[in-house]
């Protein structure tokens, strides 16, 4: 397996700056079933982000024989408390007998930045009122959009410093986070276009997602609208 980070050049090795988001290309050289976890953690002993990446239903693989490629994109949302850190990449291989077994891994000394960031969702104050509606709204008769009049309250997350052009990409994950489901959802696209905010979610599906996706929308667009400028907020199917 060999590795490359998006946000350098040259390809990712000892020492490279780590930005937010991350970005890497996972190359496997193997016939087998292969998923890679991986791990940030800082020189504190803190990790910052960790995930295998089977928990994410985005990530697009190109599969070119003799190899496939694992596009994985998240967000640091905590700051990171020493600009030495480590990246460690395992890979592990799935076996009908032994499960999921993990592999002789990598473990790459990286550098992060200690400056920071605030993102800022919007919430209920009374996040049983949220549910309510919901239920009401997805066991309903068809109607207009899901835009129940509840009071917001501001939620800021400190964390790592993210690229300029991410705010819009960190506020929705942020969002997601604040909304845990059985299975994990991420933003996978992000852009703006003048006043609009465009998003694009993915993740898995299971009983009661629809639920959950109507809730977490809510927040998301709600979070959305509360940046300087952004008067709409689209939802994108994924590519």
């Amino acid at each position: 397996m060999r590795c490359a980070e998006n946000n350098l050049r040259p390809p990712i090795g000892a020492h490279s700056l780590i930005s937010n988001p991350f970005r890497l290309d996972a190359h496997v050289n193997s016939p087998d079933d292969i998923e890679v976890k991986w791990e940030i953690r800082d020189g504190a002993g803190q990790v910052l982000e960790s995930s295998p990446t089977y928990d994410y239903m985005d990530l697009a693989v190109r599969s070119s024989a003799p190899s496939k490629v694992w596009h994985i994109q998240d967000f640091i949302l905590k700051p990171a408390e020493s600009e030495h850190a480590t990246l460690i990449l395992t890979p592990n291989r799935y076996t009908v007998r032994e499960g999921w077994v993990d592999l002789p891994g990598f473990e790459i000394p990286v550098r992060l930045t200690t400056k920071k960031a605030l993102v800022t969702t919007l919430e209920p104050e009374d996040p049983k009122a949220l549910h309510a509606a919901v239920i009401e709204w997805v066991e309903g008769e068809p109607h207009d959009d899901f835009d129940p009049k509840l009071k917001l309250v501001p939620h800021q997350v400190e964390i790592m410093r993210i690229d300029p052009d991410a705010v819009i990409g960190a506020t929705v994950e942020a969002a997601l986070r604040s909304f845990g489901g059985q299975g994990p959802w991420h933003v996978t696209h992000w852009n703006r276009d003048g006043n609009t905010a465009h998003v694009t979610i993915e993740g898995g599906g299971w009983a009661g997602v629809t639920y959950y996706l109507t809730e977490v929308s809510y927040d998301i667009r709600k979070s959305a609208l509360n940046l300087p400028g952004i008067e709409k907020c689209v939802f994108d199917k994924a590519k």
